[in-house]
């Protein structure tokens, strides 16, 4: 009946179970039982013994739960009074299928149907057998002896059923307690109309009303007391998380519920504790309680005690690992300051603000409604002079400010899009007002709202970034969405509010140009706004007038300034509103077309008059060559997004270049720009031909030009200026991409286009990178590096360099250079430096309780005491640095190009496997050269395991994890037989020589077992195989104190199968068996399930990085927080339950 869903069925089976139980209660408590004991997945039989109350103590010794190896069945007896239950049933309960988590829609609905029947059945019985004494003392005893046991169905399924009839006690008896409450106010009410003459009939019957209600609620709580006690207090911290999580959930609702009883710190401590578990579920659900309770003011001012002695926890949960923790958490804070005055210190406020820049949205979204709440807060009703309230305008200008002072004195990220994102929904009204904005920035200097320059420049990067979300209707990039993100505006309601902001941008966009036509930083950014205005309101609306004043304003910027950053932008603007496809196209053209007219005509008489001077031998003045740059810089500014195919500049550019190469050097600046206009000529000659195929001699004029300026750039790739090459690299490789993806080498149509380049330019552009982007810098830069103001010109400088990096792998995944190119990049991904060096010119002492390596005895005779910086010392090594773990990378090529190199290996990885594995094979072996050209050939094990080959093998290990888990046996393969064939490669060396010089890559077994754990475990012994065919003769001998390559490398293909008896089994890696000494046994913790205090919770939580420890000081008070302030049957109860807790540790450091 349960399993139909039906509640006119579950009801009609309860009604019956009650008449049955009427009639004979025990034989209807056994079939309840049995039903609970079915729900658990049991399909077994339950027996019932009746208890005699003679057996006093012995009583305990029956309560067991056993396997039964003969009979192969499990059998659990427990006291379920008045009988001794025992249940039977087969081992395959111990499956992971029982009823409640069953797969499908249908146990889904048996799960629910399951809750509701429990509920159901207390709704039934409330008012006739559930007080009786008889029978929730019965099915306390069942459910508590079920939730006690090993088997987790039985567990699991008796903790839910047992929260579930708790939750509807807690409903219930709010309902009798407010019923009670009801009557009694009526009946005061009724005693004052009785001295006005009324009848006693109405008293009479409100009387007896009240005085059902009196005894109901106090064995009602007796019953939830039992309860509680001895289901939900033993199974709250059990080792499952889904019975975790159902009892917190359900804490939650019995507070909600009936909050006379559970609203209480009693209670209330639990939720406290379970903030600290190591699960997300659970932490989630305290904080969805938390969150209920404060949203009711009548509630909230009863959680004053709770939050002060749970106030850390709570703020440290806002950096909790799980985002829609913290987007929750935040919501709960912002709750908690609108209830409490002064709960939160200034810096408390600072802290929270600070996540209005998180890249998770509901979390921001919630730090703006907290920053509305407490720092946009509307002023007092006074007002200005203390007359009358300020008018919304006035309003929003006040916080406008107050929001420009908080991203200035607020020491966070400078991302105002991210934060104009986390006021987008909390603040409609403040960073949607654009006549506010728009008022503010018109304000005049003098003027009573006027800003300062530093605050105008963040009101314009504000504006910008409104009118960029307005538009597009997405978050910047970089921010996630929620997994219920909000839904999307109506349609015809967004596009009303783009119609609106365009009209009044439309107006007041030629006025704040002229405003701000001087300052670059500020006219730079107003210029991107065309770009997200719907422009036909100026034909729609009559504004042709103010299109006039832009593009008036327009071209008073472009002659005015001279900045790449701010003609850029006109230009972008001047193609916007030349797009054939809106109202402005038919002014904004003509207008493009005279300022090209009158640049070029300036440029013309200024190339002539410099190209005979320089053939003369003299030289223009500094005024005539400002000119020439200035000219250059707007043309190649508006060749970025203008095509100027019409006026012929690419024969002006290629004379220039072409008279640089014949007659001598020209100035840094005129060359760059030449050689970007040359560039953007070329690209749109090439988008023409695209779009309407040209002639076959047009082609090949244009494939001509393109080989010349290739020619070019290569020749300007080794120029003294660092600014000039790598705009030259640059534009060669950006160029080498577009002309490999043109058409297939053929002699027709666009194949006359395909140049992919030449074995020595290959060479150029990777020295090239090496030179320019691997670079050793003299700090340390990591992730913890903070980058400051003053850092800027870094920043920038480290932003060219990872470009060009990126440009140059952007060749090797699209095929256009070799793969094998990549090899001498991904030396760059881990390079380590070289720790211990022979000889070293100074030893820094390091602890004397740091070791560098434990190691066997090789022959050498070093005492067990020593520490490992004596052992290096031994082989006539010195240690700067005391341990192997501080044989870190060095920092800078990891976390400035990382990213960009894993990148490369993934895409080269998913074009073609098997030449992604010879590249990282390559790139070892020539790291392997270098280190033998540098060190030697010596054996001694710390060289291998400490010394400078520990970057190889560490780099090696990093190479077998990028190779994935699926379909990588191919490569694994490939790998392993490349590098054999290298490792026993023969030198040409004397005959006299030792073997030892004969193969001097041997020691190349030591990295290319890094890569065996890529092979499948039943192909290692064919790997095996093929290694001991593949050994040469007259290999070299190895000493005791030597490291012998061959016997590491078989290590690592034996499988743990296959080990003979008495053999020592293989480790997994090779280095972890020559350390194995050094490993310590794994410390257990101590600590048990009585002992799980917040305290040692804190250990296991991720958010609080500082446990505490609560045995250093004794308080002196306790209170209902501490963890063993219970009662003494609960103290008991906890004791005698057999709960397992996974994971807890008692020591510092812990983390879930």
């Amino acid at each position: 009946m349960v399993a139909l869903g039906k509640n006119s069925v579950q009801q009609t089976a309860v009604e019956e179970w009650v008449r049955s139980y009427k009639e004979d209660r025990e034989l209807a408590l056994l079939d309840l039982i049995s039903f609970f004991v079915q729900c658990c997945g049991c399909e077994g039989m339950v027996t019932a013994e009746l208890y005699q109350s003679n057996e006093g103590k012995n009583v305990v010794h029956k309560m067991t739960e056993k396997f039964d190896q003969e009979t192969g069945l499990y059998y659990k007896k427990f006291l379920a009074y008045p009988w001794i239950l025992t249940i039977m049933w087969p081992e395959k309960l111990q499956s992971d299928f029982y009823p409640i988590v069953g797969p499908g829609p249908f146990w889904k609905r048996f799960r629910v149907n399951f809750c509701e029947f429990t509920e159901l059945l207390v709704h039934q019985t409330h008012s006739s057998v559930l007080c009786d004494g008889h029978l929730m003392d019965t099915v306390i005893g069942m459910l508590s002896g079920l939730t006690n046991s090993a088997v987790y169905s039985l567990r699991h399924t008796s903790s839910l059923a047992a929260m579930k009839l708790l939750t509807a006690l807690a409903s219930v008896n709010q309902g009798i307690c407010t019923g009670r409450r009801t009557a009694q106010r009526l009946y005061e009410i009724e005693s004052i109309t009785k001295l006005k003459g009324r009848h006693k009939y109405y008293m009479e019957l409100l009387d007896q009303r009240r005085h059902q209600f009196q005894n109901k609620p106090v064995a009602i709580d007796n019953i939830i007391c039992a309860l509680f006690k001895r289901t939900f207090v033993p199974r709250y911290r059990d080792i499952s998380s889904d019975i975790r999580v159902i009892c917190m959930g359900e804490l939650g609702c019995w507070v909600r519920l009936y909050p006379d009883l559970f609203l209480d710190n009693n209670y209330l401590k639990y939720i406290g504790w379970m903030l600290y578990d190591k699960d997300a579920s659970v932490r989630m659900k305290c904080i969805l309680a938390l969150k209920a309770l404060y949203e009711k003011r009548e509630s909230a001012m009863k959680l004053g005690l709770f939050f002060y002695k749970f106030k850390k926890r709570i703020l440290s949960m806002t950096q909790d690992r799980q985002p829609e923790i913290t987007s929750e958490c935040m919501q709960l804070l912002r709750l908690i300051s609108e209830h409490y005055v002064g709960v939160f210190s200034a810096m408390e406020y600072v802290f929270l603000f600070q996540f209005v820049y998180a890249a998770y949205r509901p979390m921001a979204t919630a730090a703006g409604e907290l920053i509305c709440k407490r720092l946009l807060a509307p002023p007092p009703h006074e007002g200005f002079f203390a007359q009358e309230p300020p008018d919304e305008f006035d309003r929003n200008l006040q916080n406008m400010k107050a929001l420009i002072d908080f991203y200035l004195q607020g020491e966070f990220h400078r991302h105002v899009p991210y934060l104009v994102d986390g006021l987008w929904e909390a603040a409609p009204a403040l960073v949607r007002n654009w006549e506010c904005m728009t008022a503010l920035l018109l304000e005049p200097r003098g003027g009573r709202q006027a800003l300062t320059s530093q605050q105008e420049r963040v009101l314009i990067e504000i504006l910008v970034a409104a009118v960029r979300q307005a538009a597009e209707g997405r978050p910047p990039a970089g921010r996630r969405l929620g997994k219920k993100a909000t839904r999307e505006v109506d349609g015809t309601r967004r596009w009303r509010e783009h119609a609106n902001m365009s009209r009044h941008l439309a107006k007041v966009l030629p006025r704040l140009l002229s405003k701000f036509a001087a300052d670059k930083e500020k006219v730079t950014p107003l210029l991107q706004i065309p770009q997200y205005c719907n422009l036909d309101v100026y034909d729609t609306d009559g504004l042709g007038s103010y299109l006039d004043a832009a593009l008036l304003e327009l071209d008073c910027l472009v002659q005015r300034h001279s900045d790449v950053a701010v003609l850029e932008a006109c230009a972008r603007a001047y193609g916007t509103y030349c797009d054939e496809g809106r109202s402005a196209h038919g002014q904004a053209a003509p207008a493009c077309s005279r300022l090209v007219d009158m640049l070029v005509d300036a440029l013309t008489p200024l190339l002539d008059v410099f190209i005979q001077h320089e053939k003369q031998g003299l030289f223009l003045g500094h005024g005539e060559m400002g000119r020439i740059c200035s000219t250059l810089r707007r043309l190649a500014a508006f060749y970025s997004a203008h095509d100027l195919s019409s006026w012929n500049l690419y024969e002006k550019m290629d004379s220039l270049l072409t008279f640089r190469r014949h007659q001598g050097s020209l100035p840094t600046e005129v060359v760059h720009c030449a050689l970007q206009c040359t560039y953007y000529a070329l690209l749109w000659q090439i988008v023409a031909a695209t779009d309407r195929l040209p002639p076959q001699e047009a082609l090949l004029d244009l494939r001509k030009r393109l080989l010349r300026f290739c020619l070019v750039c290569r020749v300007y790739l080794n120029h003294q200026s660092k600014v000039l090459s790598e705009k030259a690299f640059i534009l060669l490789c950006d160029l080498l991409l577009i002309l490999s993806h043109q058409g297939p080498e053929e002699d027709t149509g666009l194949g006359l286009l395909f140049f992919v380049p030449d074995h020595v330019l290959q060479c150029k552009l990777l020295t090239f990178v090496k030179e320019h982007v691997f670079l050793e810098e003299a700090g340390a830069a990591g992730p913890s590096r903070v980058y400051k103001e003053e850092d800027a010109d870094e920043l920038h400088e480290l932003f060219h360099r990872r470009n060009m990096l990126a440009v140059f792998c952007k060749l090797i995944v699209c095929n256009v250079l070799e793969m094998s190119a990549a090899a001498d990049i991904y030396q760059f991904y881990l390079k380590v430096s070289a720790r211990l060096s022979r000889p070293a010119a100074r030893a820094h002492p390091p602890p004397p309780t740091a070791l560098l390596c434990k190691t066997r005895n090789w022959g050498r005779k070093i005492p067990k005491q020593r520490t490992g910086v004596e052992r290096a010392r031994t082989y006539g090594l010195t240690a700067v640095h005391p341990s192997p773990r501080f044989l870190r990378p060095l920092p800078w090529h990891y976390h400035h190009f990382g990213d960009i190199i894993k990148e490369t290996m993934t895409r080269t990885r998913q074009n073609d496997r098997l030449r992604n594995a010879l590249s990282l094979l390559l790139c070892l072996q020539q790291l392997f050269q270098k280190h033998v050209d540098t060190y030697g050939m010596g054996y001694d094990p710390i060289e291998f395991i400490c010394g400078p080959f520990y970057s190889i093998r560490l780099l090696a290990r990093r190479f077998a994890l990028t190779l994935g888990f699926d379909r990588a046996r191919d490569a694994a393969h490939l790998i392993h037989r490349r590098g054999l064939a290298f490792a026993f490669s023969e030198s040409p060396v004397p005959e006299e020589e030792e073997a030892r010089q004969r193969f001097p890559n041997l020691s190349f077994l030591l990295v290319l077992a890094e890569f065996s754990c890529k092979i499948p475990p039943a192909e290692r012994q064919a790997a095996l195989t093929h290694f001991q065919d593949s050994i040469p003769e007259g290999l070299p001998v190895f000493g005791e104190g030597d490291m012998n390559p061959m016997l590491v490398y078989r290590k690592s293909l034996i499988r743990t199968d296959y080990v003979a008896q008495g053999e020592d089994e293989p480790a997994a890696n090779p280095f972890d068996a020559i350390c194995k000494d050094s490993k310590r046994p794994q410390e257990l913790p101590v600590g048990t399930c009585s002992t799980w205090t917040p305290d040692t919770l804190a250990s296991c939580s991720a958010g609080d990085r500082e446990p505490r420890n609560s045995s250093k000081g004794q308080k002196s008070k306790r209170d209902v927080f501490d963890v063993d302030f219970l009662s003494s049957e609960d103290s008991e109860n906890s004791s005698n339950e057999d709960v397992d807790v996974e994971g807890i540790s008692v020591h510092e450091g812990a983390s879930d």
